[in-house]
């Protein structure tokens, strides 16, 4: 065989292959013609089709990415794509074509988003333009101008940053970011953007009041929310796509026009039932629960925010939230959580947590009462005051209404922290309250000892604050605690012993033996627990602390 003849042999053989455009509906084809043709290698693949068909299409291609040209088999498999349960996907771009296409009678379908494409208009906003130029130094990024909707150029990543977004899982997957009002989910959603920009990754930002396209090739594109792609073009509604939808200012119907299934769904937004009851339902969303910022963090970026004041003292009264620590500085910390309060009912204080995430868009309590905690990997929550500040000022103007409740809430001590809290300190004051006023109580002993004691007299007394048991304290007198932790006795009466007010708590002895011991020979420790708890506490034996529980019974509800 002669080279010719070699030469002859593998040359390529061409053929025409037939196809037909169809834009968002399968109505109306698109293009001069129905149906047309490209002439292509005999052993072609679909995506040698694809570049052929946009290179002879181009001026229907302008703001068409090649990758959203979708190749369908037929006209048959086109039409099924589009019925429920009956997805049927577009052809592989690795797919040898083989004999398709190979008349008009039966053409290959390309279905091509140009209607929906027709309505993204350049991007002209500098930030998003330009975001790649962004620089990295010291654990920030320094951007070239100012985030929207803020007034920084630069972000300070946060370690809880880093771990949600490596945590969450691309292709068709939806996944929810929440936590506490201000404590910046909106700018983690810019380190997001930012970080999937530089992996070249398709991108539909929401984020108020823009709807932000990055086509993965380098455009960046603005669309209207009434001209956002239909959501049965696949071509832009896919597993290639990272919808990012900040539910700041949106509503529900805002939502319900996003078809969050067929793509990497990510929903940042505090804890609001109207949006997220739907969304949670299976398959369930990753969660993650955004950290309260610690005080360390804070400092770290107190320069961005020049006008910040007196942002410990915010801190401490307030909590870890940015927004109103360093932000929004023009009420004071305690008038802000005493307002909240007097707008609350104690329902609300209370019962507005819990382990579903049931709040509502109208209650502030969730922003200044209560935060959420999380550690990492930030996929659970708990839930406490913003601070102490914050659970005084709860007893003072709902102490009383707790206390006449005392017996109805305890109960929820097991579940609600929150709760908790509040009876502990309700439970501590009223406790003290009896043992000043003296009188005879029912006691047994704890641990397994002989039943020595049934009754336990305590004579009226005065009260006085104490940093702690010290020899030649005066008798038969109440001091009271300045402390109040495990290891730690609450209050206490020379001559009588030591007093701890518990809601049935496990807590530690060991630290207590010191103060014990300097009683002398009443060197006996009393519980005093509520009805609820009285007839079950036990504690370990120990042979040199005599121990005692002391029932307290519950608050008059007059």
């Amino acid at each position: 065989m002669t080279a010719d003849n070699d030469a002859r042999e593998s040359a390529p053989i061409y053929r025409r292959v037939w196809y037909q455009l169809l834009g968002l509906t399968n109505e109306e084809p698109l293009g001069e013609s129905s149906i047309d043709r490209v002439t292509i290698n005999t052993n072609a693949y679909v995506f040698e089709v694809r570049d052929a068909i946009y290179i002879k299409d181009s001026r229907l291609f302008e703001r068409v990415p090649i990758s959203q040209l979708h190749l369908y088999e037929s006209r048959c498999s086109f039409n099924k794509r589009i019925h429920i349960g009956e997805r049927r996907a577009p052809l592989s771009p690795t797919t040898q074509v083989g004999s398709l296409g190979e008349s008009t009678e039966n053409p290959i379908i390309v279905f091509v988003p140009v209607v929906g494409f027709s309505q993204f208009s350049p991007c002209q906003i500098p930030f998003f333009l330009d975001i790649l130029n962004a620089t990295e130094t010291d654990g920030s990024i320094l951007f070239n101008h100012i985030i929207p909707s803020t007034t920084l150029k630069a972000l300070y990543v946060r370690d809880c940053y880093v771990t949600i977004a490596s945590s969450l899982k691309p292709g068709i997957n939806k996944a929810l970011i929440t936590g506490t009002p201000g404590i910046g989910k909106s700018l983690f959603f810019i380190y997001l953007l930012w970080k999937l920009v530089k992996e070249n990754k398709r991108i539909l930002l929401i984020y108020y009041p823009y709807n932000i396209y990055y086509d993965g090739r380098g455009g960046v594109f603005r669309i209207a929310t009434r001209h956002l792609p239909l959501e049965n073009d696949f071509s832009f509604w896919n597993e290639t796509l990272w919808c990012l939808f900040d539910a700041k200012h949106k509503s529900e119907a805002h939502f319900d026009n996003i078809p969050y299934p067929l793509c990497t769904f990510i929903m940042s937004t505090s804890p609001r039932r109207d949006l997220i009851h739907d969304f949670k339902k299976p398959p369930v969303p990753q969660i993650f629960y955004m950290p309260l910022w610690a005080e360390a963090e804070l400092e770290i970026v107190v320069p961005l925010f020049p006008n910040s004041r007196g942002w410990r003292k915010r801190f401490t009264i307030l909590g870890g939230i940015i927004r109103y620590v360093l932000e929004e500085q023009t009420s004071s910390p305690r008038y802000l959580l005493d307002e909240t309060c007097t707008d609350s009912c104690l329902d609300d204080c209370l019962e507005l947590i819990n382990l579903n995430v049931t709040m509502t868009d109208k209650s502030p309590v969730i922003e200044f009462l209560v935060h959420m905690k999380s550690d990492a990997p930030f996929t659970e929550f708990s839930v406490c005051f913003s601070s102490s500040t914050a659970l005084d000022i709860i007893v003072q103007r709902r102490g009383f209404e707790a206390r006449r409740r005392f017996a109805e809430l305890l109960p929820a001590c097991e579940y609600n922290p929150l709760v908790a809290a509040l009876c502990e300190r309700i439970f501590k004051a009223y406790a003290i309250e009896l043992l000043v006023r003296g009188g005879t109580f029912t006691c047994k002993a704890v641990a397994n000892r002989p039943e020595e004691m049934t009754t336990l007299t305590i004579p009226p007394s005065t009260k006085k604050i104490a940093g702690a048991v010290a020899p030649r304290q005066a008798p038969n007198r109440l001091y009271v605690s300045r402390k109040s932790h495990d290891g730690i006795i609450d209050a206490w009466i020379p001559g009588i012993g030591g007093f701890i007010m518990t809601l049935g708590k496990n807590q530690n002895v060991e630290g207590i033996r010191d103060d014990l011991s300097r009683f002398g020979e009443s060197n006996r420790l009393y519980w005093l627990l509520p009805p609820l708890h009285y007839h079950s506490f036990a504690k370990d034996y120990r042979r040199d602390i005599e121990q005692y529980a002391v029932l307290i019974p519950y608050p008059s509800r007059d």
